[in-house]
């Protein structure tokens, strides 16, 4: 679960600086933005159906993807019960939010 949520976490960091780069530069795009919109489509061709569709549901209102730092989820400020973060990184737990329903990329997990 980790590359997966890793991979959407790369890919959300892509699709940011892209549209900044897009608004900061809203002429003809250069080069360096060609080549990073197709990194991005090459990056979603490597994630599963299923979790971009849920990812996409989840960045129309924001971030899909947030960090868990301390048992906190840096979307939406709560903490996650210790229990599920411990189901969460034996595997046994999709690594998601329970309460914001993002996915979570937890810290101190080894790739």
């Amino acid at each position: 679960m980790r590359n997966v949520v890793q991979s959407l976490f790369d890919l959300q960091e892509m699709e940011l600086v892209l549209t900044e780069s897009r608004i900061l530069h809203s002429a003809l795009p250069p080069v360096s933005m060609q080549r990073l919109e197709q990194k991005i489509a090459d990056s979603r061709r490597e994630i599963g159906a299923n979790f971009l569709k849920r990812y996409d549901s989840l960045r129309r209102n924001g971030v899909g993807v947030a960090r868990e730092q301390s048992g906190i989820c840096n979307a939406c400020h709560i903490s996650v019960n210790i229990g599920d973060l411990s189901r969460m990184r034996r595997g046994e737990m999709a690594w998601t939010c329970p309460n914001c329903a993002r996915f979570l990329l937890l810290e101190g997990v080894p790739g």
